[in-house]
């Protein structure tokens, strides 16, 4: 039951999927400083790397069943804000690279 739901929400998220290979883009890019992502942006995704390794939780994970609701809850809030980057990353390679992007 739980395999056929976590496959409906991937189905749907194809977008997502997609996106990957351009958020490796945009990290490189970062990286090289051409890019600049939004600094809030930025923040909320280091502190879902952060808060994911970290040992201390909002709701400690050992409460079986929702333990990992907070974790779930940040990173879902998380990755919606890095598509959103991703997205502007996109637009931004279209601008200023007149590289053919294919989505």
């Amino acid at each position: 039951m739980k395999a056929k739901h976590l496959l409906g929400i991937v189905s749907k998220n194809k977008s997502f999927i997609s996106k990957i290979p351009v958020l490796f883009r945009m990290l490189m890019a970062s990286l090289k400083g051409q890019y600049k992502p939004g600094i809030k942006n930025l923040f909320i995704f280091t502190f879902l790397i952060v808060y994911i390794l970290s040992p201390l939780d909002l709701i400690p994970d050992f409460l079986v069943g929702i333990g990992f609701l907070d974790d779930l809850t940040i990173a879902f809030f998380a990755i919606s804000k890095l598509m959103k980057e991703v997205d502007k990353f996109l637009e931004w390679e279209k601008q200023n690279h007149n590289t053919i992007v294919i989505e």
